[in-house]
């Protein structure tokens, strides 16, 4: 607990601690912060480039269907940065703005918030090169494009087809749901929400204990499961949905 949350506390005593945050607020938003975005925490831009790679591709093969516009979904999608990745793929693929729809989702209140405003209070540094990320988008004036919400993935909303691309990374298969019952339940709710030739992708970086737990294999069994056709990948799993 020490380590997760150096530098604010230094010391075992709790009672120091809980005094310093009840006198000062803004060390109680760095240490809620820290306590759901540690700097061990995953998180940051660039973690899946096989994955966007294969995007790239996709999505200059059926643009001609796209044209009248995209709407994507970041799921499960942490502090955002792979959802402002998705927006400037679409932008570098030639999508105009006013045809994108990019939303992001999850589980964690303080996920989203950090999100929307690229906000990390406990992490100085990581806010500023966040921030320098965007600046490409606040510049072309599509930061308005991206809308973040809540929503428990294990328990789907009734609800049928959105979009033609959602993005699930970091979450199926690892210590949050890994079980085949909820992994099923949780990939057959995002494949409703798939628009007719849209497309689910899977990634994540769990190690070694996780991947013999949920290998790729049960990943792309559960995505054919819930209707989906299997779409060869250099980086995690894909389904297709065809009919």
């Amino acid at each position: 607990m020490l380590q997760r949350l150096s530098p604010l506390a230094n010391e075992p005593d709790p009672a120091n601690l809980l005094r310093r945050l009840m006198a000062d607020g803004d060390l109680r938003r760095q240490f809620i912060f820290a306590i759901f975005l540690p700097k061990q925490y995953g998180g940051g831009f660039g973690r899946y480039p096989g994955q966007f790679g294969f995007l790239n591709g996709w999505l200059t093969e059926h643009r001609p269907r796209l044209a009248g516009g995209v709407s994507c979904l970041d799921a499960a999608c942490g502090s955002g940065e792979g959802t402002y990745e998705l927006v400037m793929l679409l932008m570098e693929c030639g999508f105009a703005r006013e045809y994108l729809q990019v939303h992001g989702s999850t589980l964690e209140p303080v996920e989203l918030f950090a999100a929307a405003h690229g906000y990390f209070p406990h992490d100085p540094a990581r806010q500023a090169g966040y921030r320098q990320q965007l600046e490409p988008l606040i510049a072309k004036g599509v930061t308005g494009r991206q809308v973040f919400f809540l929503e428990d993935l294990s328990k789907p909303e009734p609800g049928g087809a959105g979009y033609d691309i959602i993005l699930c990374n970091g979450l199926l298969g690892g210590p949050l749901l890994h079980d085949r019952r909820e992994l099923t339940i949780a990939v057959k709710g995002l494949a409703r929400r798939l628009n007719r030739g849209g497309i689910l992708l899977v990634a994540d970086h769990f190690h070694g204990g996780w991947k013999e737990l949920v290998p790729n294999a049960m990943l792309e069994e559960v995505l054919i499961q819930a209707g989906l056709s299997k779409v060869a990948m250099a980086e995690g799993v894909a389904g297709e949905k065809i009919g």
